[in-house]
């Protein structure tokens, strides 16, 4: 029995009141979506459908005529259930909503390192990993359209990881540690066999905890040490600061400034909108101090900029 014959049936029962209550309410959630998910039908299918429609509503009008009254609430009841019912043949997903928990399993990608071994990869959304030597991470082929998450299963990794608000980037390793961010740069090393978790920052922020508490946020420079015995989480600067390459390929100014912002974890002002539109082709490395590049970047375009006592507010402008 198909799906759509299995949803008619259930339909039928449903009219017939001999529906169960679980029934009953599986075919009122049905209608409640109905507004949801407009579908586009062929000729074949409508026929079909408004053949079947126009005989259950004839019958229910002919019932109504024998008994002497007009029972709109069960025409009107049959109308609701028609509607549905085009739901669900209309756009070949007929047992959607019946089926809900039988969704497709999501569809992981696998890679592992052996010893003395390095591997880079690119992820769907544009973010690049190195896996260390004998290290191993699991990631879907397609991320979910409000998160990335990936988890770290072995080993060790240093990310890149491509900025997106609107979607948090999670790596998960052992002892139920996450690291979240929306774009930037870390390491993680977590080796089974080592008592501690450590994650550290090259760039932007990262927030690391567990499902129960955030340990802290972490800026460039720093690292946290997570001891898996003690279940204790110690905040610290990097012994060697880890620096990579910003590279920007005929990228808008506004876009420029926003990485760069989010990577010394600064504020960048712009004194007028429109300056944001000329473009960027350029290399730069975090080893280089954000006054330095944006005193770069300024004299290409012939602008100027002034910063702010602590250094961490600029404003840039034009001559």
């Amino acid at each position: 029995m198909t799906k759509e014959e299995k949803a008619s049936i259930l339909l039928q029962k449903y009219t017939d009141h001999t529906a169960t209550p679980t029934e009953r309410k599986q075919v009122e959630e049905w209608y409640a979506e109905y507004d949801k998910h407009l579908v586009e039908l062929n000729p074949a299918a409508k026929e079909k459908i408004h053949a079947r429609i126009s005989a259950r509503i004839q019958e229910e009008i002919t019932k109504e005529t024998k008994m002497g009254y007009r029972r709109f609430p069960m025409l009107q009841f049959v109308l609701r259930t028609a509607a549905v019912l085009v739901v669900i043949c209309g756009a070949g997903l007929a047992f959607l909503h019946f089926s809900r928990q039988q969704a497709l399993p999501e569809k992981l990608v696998t890679v592992a390192t052996l010893p003395g071994e390095k591997k880079d990869l690119v992820l769907p959304d544009g973010s690049q990993i190195t896996l260390n030597p004998s290290s191993r991470i699991v990631y879907p082929a397609k991320f979910k359209l409000s998160s990335r998450l990936v988890k770290l299963t072995e080993g060790e990794a240093f990310f890149k990881i491509a900025h997106d608000e609107q979607r948090p980037f999670t790596v998960q390793t052992s002892n139920d540690i996450y690291t979240r961010v929306l774009g930037t740069s870390f390491r993680i090393k977590s080796y089974h066999l080592s008592p501690k978790i450590e994650v550290s920052v090259a760039t932007g922020k990262v927030a690391v905890g567990n499902s129960h508490q955030v340990f802290g946020t972490l800026v460039k420079g720093q690292q946290i040490s997570y001891d898996k015995k003690r279940q204790l989480a110690a905040i610290s600067y990097t012994p060697q600061p880890v620096y990579v390459n910003v590279v920007f390929e005929g990228t808008p100014l506004k876009k420029v400034f926003e990485k760069l912002a989010y990577a010394y974890s600064i504020q960048i002002e712009l004194d007028n909108p429109v300056l944001g539109n000329r473009k960027c082709t350029a290399s730069f490395n975090t080893r280089q101090k954000p006054e330095e590049i944006l005193d770069i970047l300024c004299s290409l375009h012939h602008l100027k900029f002034n910063q702010s006592d602590d250094h961490k507010t600029f404003n840039v402008y034009k001559k």
